[in-house]
């Protein structure tokens, strides 16, 4: 069976949607709150969502190249992420215990009982090693490269 536009837009369309359903599991059902780059982390992939569909009407090799450089964008984030969870780079001041920006007591009082901020550089979920950013990254990477491989060697039935 040859692989077609319109398998590989089904592919990442099933492969995006177990993603976000897994993460939304991971939240909703285990109750893991997302920090700010988990949020973040979550963008491609709804991105990639809407352009499978349209790929899957309209069948193009440039809407596939966009699919493997959203993947590779997902990939960027996914590396960020473990990064400062492993500590190798400082993450954004908002959610790695930077400084609150609060200039009073009565600042810092409400600031804490307004949210609570989940922690970037913890990881609160791991298996076999590796955080969800980490899996992020390693599904991102071989699901871009794959599909721009795909999207540039340009010998498809539609």
């Amino acid at each position: 069976m040859p692989i077609t536009l319109r398998t590989l837009f089904a592919a990442t369309l099933v492969l995006s949607l177990a993603t976000i359903g897994f993460v939304q599991f991971a939240e909703h059902v285990q109750f893991y709150e997302p920090c700010e780059l988990c949020l973040r982390e979550r963008l491609p992939w709804y991105f990639m969502i809407g352009l499978s569909l349209i790929g899957l009407v309209f069948p193009s090799r440039w809407i596939l190249g966009l699919i493997g450089v959203a993947f590779l964008v997902s990939a960027g984030l996914g590396l960020h992420h473990a990064g400062v969870e492993q500590h190798w780079w400082p993450g954004p001041a908002e959610c790695t215990g930077g400084s609150s920006g609060a200039k009073t007591v009565d600042d810092l009082r409400a600031m804490m009982l307004r949210e609570k901020v989940v922690q970037c550089d913890q990881i609160a979920w791991k298996l076999f090693g590796l955080s969800m950013a980490a899996y992020n990254f390693l599904v991102s990477l071989v699901a871009g490269l794959t599909i721009l491989f795909f999207a540039l060697r340009g010998r498809h039935a539609a």
